[in-house]
């Protein structure tokens, strides 16, 4: 279905509008309010019908006094163009339609042409817009993926809206493991009744034994009743042998009296047969009496027309011979015309020798080889020399612009040089720079090493305080032992106790060493690098503020990254310069290789002007012709020898002919020396005559060999008809005719009792009477007997199965007094009441359940059925859209949703896609499902700003996209002049506040 033309009565805000040559892909452009959506409306409701009142559709009923409705043309590719007009009458409209061949129909001929198509259907499956996009991004979890395949399979979110209004209905039900959902309440009400009940049973001994009893009794009941029921089947069995009694005991006389004749041999109708034998014969004798006198009047006739046997033995080659006249004349004409071209070759050959400036003759030419192989090698170099010829020309504007690119790159390169920062100056920019950045964190750094700083200085003049009573104290602390050890020493000198002398020196010694270890020269020196390196920082930190006092942070970074995109120019240009060297380079060589390939071929023609003999004028550039010209010399002296030979056959041929016209002159006719062509005529004549009297010859013999056949034929059927009757006679066992007519007789009497036989055998089968049962009584069983057991049978089982309803019944009364006398019969009341409730309430769960199950079965079927065709479509339009990025849209093994396979083979949920590829997703299948309804529905796509949250690349890819579908048209409505410029000009139609629309081209 293709739209052609709308022409809009009245409809909203649009009176008298015309639109007309709508193109396969057309855009309908406008600003909000310029009547895109009344445009889409319109086209639902001429090819619908208008929405009725109680809908909650827009009517789009004119507000002014104009006509309601409009027209569309359309073509369809069964039945042509189409124009399809709806106008304000009955609920949805009076619609008109008007077929090419100038049918008129209504709304069932416009369903016919729409193939039962509906208005919602249609709207689901060929309307896109920007609602459907939305819902991918509200959905979130598995939802997306439902949604995606709801979309998918029928074009709309019906599928997952529906599958989630039964669970819910089922949730509110019933819930796995929920406590409020009403059946989770009951059905815990009913277990602790259940619990209740069966405590107060165990109390009730006297109710359990009833319940036994009753179980009882009603086991037997069952029982006698099974048996009451084969007794009667048996009474009935035996009252309906008691009818059919007369027919059993007929069968048996009759197969008696069968026994008794035992078989009589008899042909079958052996008497009808017989009779006719005799009225088959009486015809036959007549017939050939008949033709005996007609064989000798047809003797004489043939003696009377008997032809010239010798002309008609040679027919053949007499008539051969009369048909060679006519090549006798177009031998004479052929000779003409062959001289006369023979004379004509002669002058082409004298010119094609005057152009080649050469006196080839026959001997001489076919010396030339002028193969296919010459001809494909002359034209392999003139066509070398054609390539040379233009490669010279491209060479010549390669050098060129290679020249003109060189130029200009080398000139940008020494402007772009002379822009480079010196890289002393631009580290030096970099570490200012780096400095003004981190200037707060340097002067955090600066201030907390300067009091480090001042905290070392302070620590040092503490220590060094310290230090010095230490010195004091370990001074006076040696001096007191030196001055004891010194005591000791003099002491013992003079004592002469030299053991006391020794221990004071020991001890002065030692309190020497120790004076001298314990010197505490290290630890200052550690102290004192420590506060040299923070000193040695703090100058650097300094150093480094005053290098940035009253620089621009900014206008350094700007100067830097100026120098960076310079010095990425200077490489680009850099590396553009060599590879154009390397361009320039492959130009020159090029070059050369011309040069040296044209003296190749030079040489190569002059090399074959020679081997074809032709002079060397030809070798430069007209060695192809040349050739030709000598193919076509060569075939000219080919042609003119077949020719003479040709003359030379037909003139032997003429003279051939010519004494076979004689010698048949002297034959048949016995003349001689007379014209070829009188010749021919007298024999024609004579022949014609000889032919006519052979068939009147011919005729004669054909009726006497027809009269020959039908007599020895009629002679067969009687000798036929006598070995009938006699092969009669011989299954009958009899001689002559009276003893097989009385044999026939008693047959027939056998014949009857048998065929009664067969009627009463299937009136018994009729009436289900087995073989066993009819042995039974022929064999004289006695049938009132049994019968009468039988029925005293059921009489008895039934007075005992009064007896048992009885004592049931009693039971009954006992247990329901007992349930109603304590609280086993409240609690088993409420709990039958309670589980009355709950299976009622489970009924109407199970229907959304089963619901369900229904919806998810068709999901199934629908996804290994049709789905798989249209899931091949979408991933090979999802492939398009996403640049190869994912290969396939794999459907879920259970329930509804997509797995999605990227190029590098990892999986995707739907809900783990971006919002833009969930979209292409969308777009992908609901394409796919208009694909895949191409073949039946063939209807137009409708899409009103699907794509307005696509990226220009993704844009560009849909439209791409959308253009390869020809078989349907694609109406695509607006308000977005940026995507425009993805349409020709005669696919945009313009809308505006103005009552008048125009078509744009």
């Amino acid at each position: 279905m293709h739209l052609k033309e709308l022409h809009i009565y009245g409809y909203g805000k649009l009176e008298n509008i015309k639109i007309t040559n709508l193109e396969n892909l057309q855009v309908f452009y406008g600003e909000n309010e310029a009547g895109k959506s009344t445009i889409m409306s319109f086209i639902h409701s001429i090819l619908f019908g208008f929405p009725t009142k109680q809908q909650s559709e827009l009517r789009y009923e004119p507000k002014k006094n104009s006509k309601y409705g409009g027209l569309i043309k359309a073509s369809f590719s069964d039945r042509g163009m189409a124009v399809i007009e709806r106008v304000k009458g009955k609920a949805t409209g009076d619609v008109t339609v008007t077929l090419e061949d100038g049918s008129v129909g209504g709304e069932e001929l416009l369903n016919e042409l729409l193939n039962g198509m509906d208005k919602g259907t249609f709207q689901s499956i060929f309307s896109f817009n920007l609602h459907g996009l939305q819902n991918i991004h509200q959905l979130k979890g598995e939802d997306l993926g439902r949604y995606l395949f709801s979309a998918g399979a029928l074009g709309t979110d019906k599928l997952l809206s529906t599958e989630k209004a039964l669970q819910k209905e089922m949730e509110q039900r019933f819930k796995p493991g929920g406590k409020r959902p009403e059946l989770n309440e009951k059905l815990s009400e009913i277990r602790k009744v259940y619990d209740a009940l069966k405590k107060a049973e165990k109390e009730n001994a006297e109710y359990g034994e009833l319940l036994n009893l009753n179980k009882e009794t009603n086991s037997k009941l069952e029982n006698l009743a099974n048996e009451l029921e084969e007794t009667e089947e048996k009474v009935y069995q035996l009252k309906k042998l008691e009818r059919v009694l007369p027919l059993i005991m007929e069968e048996k006389q009759l197969e008696h009296d069968l026994h008794n004749v035992g078989d009589v041999p008899y042909p079958v109708d052996g008497l009808l047969r017989l009779d006719r034998i005799r009225d088959w014969q009486k015809p036959v004798e007549a017939r050939m009496l008949w033709l005996t006198e007609q064989k000798d009047i047809l003797h004489l006739e043939a003696e009377k027309l008997k032809p010239d046997a010798n002309l008609l033995a040679h027919e053949t080659e007499v008539t051969a011979q009369l048909e060679e006249l006519a090549i006798y004349h177009q031998i004479r004409i052929e000779k003409e015309k062959l001289q006369q071209r023979v004379e004509e070759l002669d002058e082409d050959i004298e010119q094609m020798n005057d152009q080649l400036h050469t006196q080839f003759n026959e001997t001489s030419i076919s010396l030339v080889n002028t193969s296919v192989m010459m001809k494909e090698k002359a034209e392999e170099i003139q066509l070398k020399q054609q390539q040379l010829k233009d490669r010279k020309q491209a060479l010549d504007e390669n050098f060129h612009d290679e020249k003109l690119v060189m130029e200009e790159l080398e000139k940008s390169f020494e402007e772009v040089k002379k822009d480079l920062l010196d890289k002393h100056i631009k580290a030096k920019l970099v570490k200012q720079l780096q400095t003004i950045e981190q200037q707060e964190k340097i002067e955090a750094e600066l201030q907390a090493i300067s009091g480090q700083v001042t905290l070392f200085t302070t620590q040092q003049r503490s220590v060094e305080k310290q230090k010095e009573a230490d010195q004091k104290r370990q001074g006076l602390f040696m001096l007191m032992l030196g001055v004891i050890f010194l005591s000791l020493i003099f002491s013992g000198y003079l004592t002469n106790q030299w053991i006391l002398s020794i221990a004071g020196g020991v001890g002065f010694v030692l309190t020497l060493l120790m004076f001298f270890r314990f010197k505490p020269a290290h630890s200052e020196k550690t102290d004192s690098g420590s506060l040299k390196k923070l000193k040695q920082r703090e100058q650097e930190l300094k150093t480094e503020l005053q290098d940035t006092t009253g620089l621009n942070g900014d206008y350094v970074r700007a100067t830097i990254e100026k120098d960076e995109e310079n010095r990425k120019k200077y490489y680009d240009l850099a590396a553009r310069i060599d590879q154009q060297n390397i361009r320039y380079e492959r130009v020159i060589q090029a070059f050369e290789n011309w040069e040296r390939e044209s003296r190749e071929t030079e040489a190569e023609q002059e090399e074959l002007a020679s081997s074809l003999l032709l002079p060397s004028e030809f070798a430069k550039g007209k060695i192809y012709e040349a050739v030709g010209l000598v193919e076509k010399l060569k075939q000219r002296f080919r042609e003119k020898s077949r020719l003479e030979n040709r003359l030379t056959d037909l003139q032997n041929q003429q003279q051939t002919l010519i004494t076979k016209f004689q010698g048949m002159a002297e034959q048949f006719l016995q003349l001689t020396n007379i014209p070829t062509p009188e010749v021919a005529i007298l024999l024609k004549k004579k022949l014609r005559e000889e032919i006519d009297k052979q068939g009147k010859y011919q005729g004669i013999i054909t009726k006497l060999k027809e009269i020959n056949e039908e007599y020895d034929q009629l002679e067969k059927e009687l000798q036929q008809f006598r070995l009938e009757e006699e092969k009669l006679y011989e299954l009958a066992k009899v001689e002559d005719e009276e003893a097989f007519r009385t044999k026939g007789l008693k047959a027939e009497q056998i014949t009857k009792w048998k065929t009664r036989l067969a009627d009463i055998s299937l009136q018994l089968e009729t009436s289900e009477i087995s073989k066993s049962d009819r042995i039974e009584v022929q064999q004289g069983k006695k049938l009132n007997e049994e019968l009468q057991r039988a029925l005293k049978k059921v009489e008895d089982d039934k007075k005992e199965q009064s007896k048992l309803r009885d004592t049931l019944a009693d039971i009954k009364h006992r247990m329901g007094l007992l349930e109603e006398g304590g609280l086993y019969a409240d609690l088993l009341h409420r709990y039958r009441q309670m589980k009355y409730e709950f299976e009622e309430e489970s009924k109407e769960w199970a229907k959304y359940a089963l619901a369900k199950e229904i919806l998810s079965k068709t999901i199934q079927s629908y996804k290994t059925e049709a789905f798989p065709k249209l899931l091949s479509k979408a991933g090979k339009y999802f492939r398009f859209l996403t640049d190869e990025e994912y290969l396939r849209i794999i459907p879920q093994e259970s329930g509804s949703g997509f797995i999605i396979e990227r190029k590098d083979h990892t999986l995707f949920e739907a809900n783990e896609l971006s919002q833009a590829t969930a979209e292409q997703v969308y777009v992908s299948l609901r394409l796919a499902l208009i694909a895949t309804l191409l073949s039946r529905y063939p209807f137009p796509i409708i899409i009103d700003d699907s794509f307005v949250n696509f990226d220009e690349k993704r844009t560009k890819k849909v439209f791409t996209l959308l253009r390869s579908f020809t078989n349907n048209q694609i109406l695509f409505f607006t308000c977005h002049n940026s995507i425009l410029h993805h349409f020709h000009a005669d696919e945009l139609v313009k809308l505006n506040q103005n009552p008048i629309q125009e078509k744009i081209g």
